[in-house]
């Protein structure tokens, strides 16, 4: 077939379905056709273009450097092609097709996941896949469409939309506390057991705030974890003092299981943002999530 017969938007939307899914069987059986139609049709993609964009073997598919190129820029023409169809029919305003959403493990778990029912259930023609990492992993690199991370944000890369602050405290169990005592100052805390979350890019310390002052309180952990979920059991368990966000911890607060430790000295809050690659149309469906996460769960 020549290229004057190739349908080039459907030859694109096939390449990029292999693309992101680096599997000839899970595209095509995506696109509802045969792996055998859909090797012929990137095929023709690549003769009518001149160059290989894919590397083929029995058990495994990877881009070229020509098919990363030409895969950002088919995701953008497929994007604009969506935003297209969108504006003139009604039909196609619904999101659709699948959403792949990159989510921090615990906050993740505890409080985006419980929402997508309902985000669901108003986009039905949506499909999700949840990727649950606290790495910030990059999301055109991963094709992720969008992601909810916490922290600080070191790249331009992205468009960024802050959805809220996540608040976190210091708190130990009744009994680690009745066996150890309460500490009355924040130089207390070099003598108490300590729970720490490893990945704090302060190291081994926790930064407090006190009438607009700060300090840095270094600490020896008994326990480190790279899982705040493990730190919060060792301090249910009565094992020391842990510096933990009020979403993992509020329940237990309320009911006792544990208390705040010197309530009087805050930390400092992170932020909470939807993040999303740069493109001069967003896709429906990010578009979508990221509104309905943000009146949700927005301050």
């Amino acid at each position: 077939m020549g290229e004057q017969n190739l349908d080039r938007l459907s030859a694109m939307r096939a390449f990029a379905m292999v693309g992101r899914r680096l599997s000839f069987v899970n595209a095509a059986a995506a696109l509802d056709i045969s792996a055998s139609a859909l090797s012929r049709r990137i095929a023709q993609l690549e003769n009518a273009l001149g160059c290989r964009l894919l590397h083929r073997t029995t058990r495994s598919v990877t881009l070229m450097e020509a098919g990363e190129i030409y895969l950002d820029r088919c995701l953008d023409v497929l994007a604009c092609a969506e935003e297209a169809d969108a504006a003139v029919s009604a039909h196609a305003v619904e999101p659709h097709g699948l959403l792949r959403i990159a989510l921090p493990n615990l906050y993740g778990q505890k409080v985006v996941a419980p929402l997508l029912p309902r985000f669901m259930e108003r986009h039905p023609r949506l499909k999700l896949q949840l990727l649950f990492d606290d790495r910030f992993a990059d999301l055109v690199e991963t094709r992720v469409d969008v992601g909810v991370r916490i922290g600080t944000l070191t790249s331009g890369d992205y468009v960024v939309r802050k959805l809220t602050m996540n608040r976190r405290n210091l708190c130990a169990s009744p009994a680690y506390l009745e066996r150890r005592g309460a500490p009355t100052a924040i130089d207390d805390l070099g003598a108490h057991d300590c729970l720490h979350f490893s990945p704090l890019m302060d190291g081994a310390s926790w930064r407090l705030v006190r009438d607009g002052r700060a300090a840095d309180v270094t600490i020896d952990p008994l326990l480190q974890a790279d899982n705040a979920e493990a730190l919060r059991l060792a301090a249910l368990g009565g094992r020391g003092i842990a510096l933990l966000a009020d979403f993992l911890v509020e329940p237990d607060l309320a009911e006792g299981r544990l208390v705040r430790v010197l309530p009087e000295w805050q930390v400092a809050d992170s932020t909470v943002y939807a993040v999303y690659p740069h493109g001069r149309h967003v896709p429906a469906k990010t578009r979508a999530f990221v509104d309905f996460v943000a009146a949700e769960i927005g301050t």
